[in-house]
């Protein structure tokens, strides 16, 4: 039985599929390595750095959680979505 970080890791690996994204796995040299860690940004993944540094902006990528399960963490985390008006 898959765990549902699991499950929902695969959907999401599904949507970047869908729209038009590939996994790459390459070595990289320890200078490249140095670089990509020098020129990223907070929670940033290297994929986005490759593409930024390269052409210049990052692609958009769709949305890992669902807006029910971006509501629940909210929730679950003290948040009633609420503010002020």
């Amino acid at each position: 039985m898959r765990s549902k970080n699991a499950e929902r890791l695969a959907k999401y690996r599904a949507k970047m599929q869908a729209a038009g994204f590939e996994r790459m796995s390459f070595y990289g040299c320890p200078e490249l390595v140095a670089f990509l860690r020098e020129e990223r940004r907070p929670s940033e993944c290297y994929g986005r750095v490759l593409e930024r540094l390269l052409l210049g902006q990052s692609a958009p990528r769709p949305e890992y959680w669902t807006p029910e399960e971006r509501q629940q963490r909210l929730v679950g985390r003290g948040h009633t979505g609420g503010g002020k008006p």
